[in-house]
């Protein structure tokens, strides 16, 4: 693994093309995770997680464009959190 995961990290299936997204860390750096007898392959590109000040309610872009969203929560723009 080049870098290391962190809050939007994608791993991708080698076989059956199958993504998931890190939506919280733990405390240790073990985070191994394994799909079709396959260990999953770390891309090198993290989803982007926007945050509301007020609830703290998170939301992750899994696909298309995150900059053109207008997200919002509490009657508040939600903030990029993981830039």
């Amino acid at each position: 693994m080049k870098g290391r995961p962190k809050i939007g990290s994608v791993y991708r299936c080698p076989i059956c093309g199958a993504e998931l997204s890190v939506i919280r860390m733990g405390k240790t750096l073990g985070l191994r995770p394994h799909c079709c007898n396959e260990p999953m392959e770390f891309m090198e590109i993290t989803n982007p997680t926007f945050r509301c000040g007020l609830c703290g309610s998170e939301i992750m872009c899994v696909s298309g464009e995150s900059g053109k969203l207008d997200l919002s929560c509490c009657n508040e723009s939600m903030k990029l959190s993981n830039a």
